[in-house]
């Protein structure tokens, strides 16, 4: 456990989040705890230090023996000129000087050195929009960040097409629709999404379908000054409900939204042992363009371990079934890290996956989180969490390239195995609209269903704001039953959120 300790509260977040990156799954408690739980002092055996004036920053880590002695293991002073306060100017100094301090004392070398936020191909958009040569991105990156070579020029790739796909938007005056069906066959070891098993819901499907088409029909009416552009299904996992129910949702879209200016149309097919043909035919049907089938790994000894009840051979029964209804977009998602996989295991399933041909791949680091029974678990998983992650990553950069694909969209997320990332790679013209849009932060992505969240893009003149634009939330209640008997409340919700002119 990590004693944070700091005269100033302005970079807790900041500090926090480089421990975790080399410490992660420790805990860290700050002194006050010890008022509640005086008990927890004994389990401290490393302290962190932040003292912040406005002259200089001085950091000090310290190793903690069991009788509360400290022993300094490792410090680090950054000079400031000026307002301490001043993130703009503080906070990636702070961070890659304690990056470097850290890095130095446990001898690992992170692949984004100090970067910890989620979209870091954000900032080479940016640069690019200020004119900036690739070359002088990757040296931003590496000078200001620590970020290897590799993972710079990979941001700069992916911002690339990000870019060109971006620029073909009217970003205020066209937006995205996310629906979540929240029902799944199983849960899996590492998901903490919001998830109800089918078989215990299977009854409540119909009132959860009625709840969503009335915030449609309101969606709809407020959006109807903009051009939809792009719809995705997920989950949960959406396969999951049955085949006249997919309907009745497909019918629902079509009901209540303009699909003319639609560029693609998204269902996450999800589980293999889900996805059947009959299903397969009516998303076909109703114009959906893009599909995903994940099965995480083909190897089939994880698949039990985490969870799944589908086999290898299902996945490529799926893809049959698939290409047989007419489909050619296709996405297949992976996890690299998973308990018990090595780099040898990844690439059995890589094999696999390109005998598949699928046109695009999503590939997952895994990221433990707090509510997921991998982490409830731990104890029981740790001896089998592998630590070849990044040659994991390498072997699907190789074996993406072999199959013609090309990375367009990148994300990080907390406590993610190795500090490192989630890729998704496609055939040139097959990116993902949506992915790239969520991540990019854009243009308005409105959620419906449980779980949900809506992104707005709030610009100048919107609201009060004058310069730069913001990103305002609205969230629907997590709980199946809540949102059926509360859909009346997520519509006011909504009303509330949305900022006209």
């Amino acid at each position: 456990m990590i004693l944070l300790i700091q005269n100033i509260e302005d970079y807790n977040n900041d500090l926090r989040v480089s421990l975790q990156a080399f410490y992660g799954g420790e805990r860290i408690v700050v002194p006050e705890i010890f008022d509640k739980k005086p008990e927890l002092k004994a389990e401290i055996d490393k302290a962190l230090v932040a003292d912040i004036d406005d002259n200089r920053i001085n950091i000090e880590l310290y190793s903690v023996a069991d009788g509360g002695e400290r022993t300094l293991a490792c410090s680090t002073q950054i000079p400031v000129d000026g307002d301490c306060r001043d993130k703009s100017a503080v906070r990636n100094p702070l961070k890659l000087a304690i990056y470097n301090m850290l890095s130095e004392y446990t001898d690992r070398r992170l692949p984004w050195g100090s970067l910890t936020g989620i979209r870091p191909t954000k900032i080479a958009v940016s640069y690019m929009e200020a004119g900036m040569t690739s070359e002088d991105i990757i040296g931003n990156y590496q000078e200001i960040y620590g970020t290897s070579r590799e993972k710079a020029e990979l941001a700069v790739a992916v911002a690339d097409r990000e870019k060109k796909i971006i620029d073909s938007v009217a970003e205020e005056d066209e937006y995205c629709l996310y629906i979540g069906i929240p029902f799944c066959p199983t849960r899996c070891l590492y998901c903490s999404f919001t998830s109800y098993p089918i078989a215990v819901y299977k009854n409540k499907v119909g009132a959860y379908l009625d709840a969503v088409e009335k915030e449609m029909a309101y969606v709809a009416e407020a959006y109807s000054g903009k051009r939809l552009i792009s719809i995705y299904v997920g989950g949960g996992t959406p396969s999951s409900i049955s085949a006249e129910h997919m309907d009745r949702l497909c019918s629902m879209i079509e009901k209540s939204f303009d699909l003319s200016q639609v560029r693609e149309f998204t269902i996450e097919a999800g589980r293999p042992d889900s996805t059947t043909f009959d299903k397969l035919e009516v998303m076909k049907r109703h114009g959906v363009t893009r599909i995903s089938i994940n099965p995480q790994t083909m190897n089939e000894e994880t698949l039990r371990t985490i969870g799944r009840a589908h086999t290898p051979e299902q996945t490529a029964i799926a893809m049959e079934n698939a290409r047989r209804a007419g489909f050619d977009n296709i996405n297949m998602d992976l996890i690299v890290g998973l308990p018990g996989e090595d780099t040898d295991s990844v690439e059995n399933t890589l094999r696999q996956v390109k005998e598949l041909s699928p046109e695009s791949l999503t590939v997952h680091t895994l990221a433990i989180k707090r509510a997921a029974n991998l982490n409830i678990e731990m104890d029981k998983y740790r001896d089998t969490l592998k630590s070849d992650i990044d040659s994991q990553l390498g072997a699907v950069t190789r074996a993406a390239a072999e199959m013609g694909l090309d990375p367009y969209y990148l994300y990080r997320q907390k406590n993610m195995t190795g500090n490192l990332e989630n890729v998704g790679y496609s055939k040139p013209g097959l990116e993902c609209l949506y992915n790239i849009l969520i991540m990019e932060e854009r243009t308005d992505i409105i959620g419906l269903g449980a779980g949900s969240s809506s992104k707005l893009v709030v610009r100048p003149g919107h609201d009060g704001v004058t310069e730069g634009t913001r990103i305002d939330r609205i969230e629907n209640c997590k709980s199946v039953d809540d949102y059926i008997a509360r859909i009346d409340e997520m519509i006011e919700r909504k009303k509330a959120g949305f900022i006209w002119d």
